[in-house]
C-alpha cells in the first residue's frame, strides 16, 4: 500500500510540474498588424508562470513567456524564439473569475507595451 501511495504522489507532482494548458493571442504592430495564436502548458512556481507555447497554425514551439503575478497585476518577458530576439517586457492585469463554478472558472492575463498586446487565458477548473 505504501508503494501505491508513493507512486500516486509522484504522478500528482509530475502533473502539477507539467503545467496547465493556456491559450495565447499576440498582436504586434510593425509595418503591418500581425496576429498570432498559440497554446501550451505553462508551469507555475509560486507567483511565476513560464513556458514555451506552440503556434496554433504550424504547431512549432515559438513563444517563450515568463509572467510574474502580484495580486491583480502582471509583468512579463516575451519573445519569439524563431526570431532569435532578446524579447520584450510587458505589463498588465491578472484576473480570475470572482464566482467560479465547477465548469466555468476562467483565468486571464492581459499584457501590453506600446507595440505589443498579449492575452493569455485558461479555464482553471480543478479536475
Amino acid at each position: 500500500m505504501k508503494h501505491v501511495f508513493v507512486l500516486c504522489s509522484a504522478l500528482l507532482a509530475a502533473s502539477a510540474y507539467a503545467g496547465q494548458e493556456w491559450e495565447l493571442v499576440s498582436v504586434t504592430r510593425g509595418p503591418t498588424w500581425e496576429v498570432n495564436q498559440a497554446k501550451g502548458a505553462l508551469k507555475q512556481s509560486g507567483k511565476v508562470l513560464e513556458g514555451v507555447l506552440k503556434d496554433k497554425s504550424d504547431g512549432k514551439a515559438d513563444y517563450q513567456i515568463r509572467v510574474e503575478l502580484e495580486g491583480g497585476q502582471a509583468k512579463a518577458k516575451f519573445r519569439f524564439i524563431s526570431e532569435n530576439d532578446e524579447g520584450t517586457t510587458l505589463a498588465g492585469t491578472y484576473r480570475k473569475a470572482a464566482n467560479p463554478t465547477k465548469t466555468h472558472c476562467p483565468e486571464q492575463i492581459q499584457l501590453m507595451n506600446p507595440f505589443h498586446y498579449i492575452g493569455l487565458a485558461r479555464d482553471a477548473c480543478e479536475p
